[in-house]
């Protein structure tokens, strides 16, 4: 079955269930009827939404988490966050399968592997579950909706921004990915490239074209900023591992190198304070990964009661978040990029 054909499955389920209850309501006179309120918490009891990191333990899939928790609160859903604490495609393919087999309401994922898990995310909208990919897609049809942080190109360009405010004069660029897998590493480095190689504003900045890998992991982040460094005029290490960033903050202190290379891109606050205090690190990027987390939730659930499709023009409504449209492939840009100075880090508790 399509996407095309699963949604509107789903939305002519929708339709039927709702017009049932309809007829339900005209024909019955009883004065003991459930109260509207009591109805939509009753209806909210039987939702169910599984939030599946690429993996668990790590700060910003923790940070995303609690978001997620808030929107689950707040809906009176049940909401479980569920992963391996492995870093593989495979644990987490295992994980959504074990998921399938509990038939939650919607699967709200980060791909550590777009393709590799796609297959099982089509087994799940084949099972009636709804599928909300956010911070990492999957394939265009294996999900209902992407939360996107940011686009791709906004990304792109924060990044290499964070950058010139580290060093206006500008300079080498080392890229370090988590893996030539993940689908947003991937393109915010394509985009950095083609940005700098083409942009006047980014006419300061050349890079190294071979990207680095790093699979999200503290140590080996360290490692290869080391060895980075052993090219004299390197002056940037850009990542958009929140991992990598402060691991590779922490080799230019180890080496001595602070105030010659600069490591940035996105990584949460929290983790980057002690550079910025001692002016290591200048500038860097992210975005609010809690109200990330409760965005993706909430469109998930709105998904699950039929308030809204996956349709381009749909609106998800986030409280206190804002209201965030569907674009094209079922793309929401959420797109509030955060640049955290000297000025300013102190005023976030992420």
């Amino acid at each position: 079955m399509s996407i095309r054909n699963r949604r509107r499955s789903r939305t002519i389920l929708a339709a039927f269930a709702g017009a049932a209850v309809l007829a339900v309501s005209a024909c019955s006179g009883s004065s003991d009827e459930p109260a509207a309120g009591n109805e939509t918490s009753a209806a909210a009891a039987d939702v169910s939404i599984f939030m599946a990191p690429k993996f668990t333990g790590l700060a910003y899939f923790e940070v995303a988490r609690a978001g997620g928790e808030r929107a689950g609160e707040e809906l009176g859903i049940d909401f479980q966050y569920v992963g391996s604490d492995e870093p593989d495609a495979t644990a987490q393919v295992q994980t959504l399968e074990n998921s399938i087999t509990q038939k939650p309401s919607a699967l709200v994922v980060s791909a550590i592997d777009g393709g590799a898990v796609s297959p099982s995310l089509k087994k799940a909208m084949d099972a009636g579950i709804v599928v909300v990919t956010y911070d990492a897609d999957a394939e265009v049809d294996a999900r209902d909706i992407f939360v996107n942080q940011l686009s791709y190109e906004l990304a792109a360009s924060t990044m290499l921004d964070a950058a010139l405010l580290n060093d206006p004069e500008g300079g080498k660029i080392a890229f370090v990915s988590a893996s030539p897998t993940a689908p947003n590493h991937t393109a915010h480095v394509k985009i950095m490239k083609e940005l700098i190689d083409t942009d006047p504003a980014y006419s300061a900045l050349s890079y190294i074209d071979t990207v680095q890998f790093a699979g999200d992991d503290e140590q080996k982040s360290f490692d290869i900023a080391v060895n980075l460094m052993q090219d004299p005029d390197l002056k940037f290490i850009i990542s958009s591992s929140a991992a990598t960033v402060p691991a590779a903050a922490q080799a230019v202190v180890a080496q001595g190198r602070q105030g010659e290379v600069y490591a940035t891109g996105f990584a949460l606050p929290s983790s980057m304070k002690e550079f910025v205090a001692d002016g290591s690190v200048k500038a860097f990027a992210l975005w609010d990964p809690a109200e990330l987390g409760y965005v993706a939730t909430m469109a998930a659930n709105q998904l699950v009661t039929g308030e809204i499709t996956s349709e381009e023009g749909q609106v998800v409504k986030a409280g206190d978040a804002g209201d965030f449209t569907v674009g094209a492939d079922g793309e929401l840009l959420y797109d509030k990029p955060l640049v955290f100075t000297a000025e300013n880090i102190d005023e976030y508790d992420f």
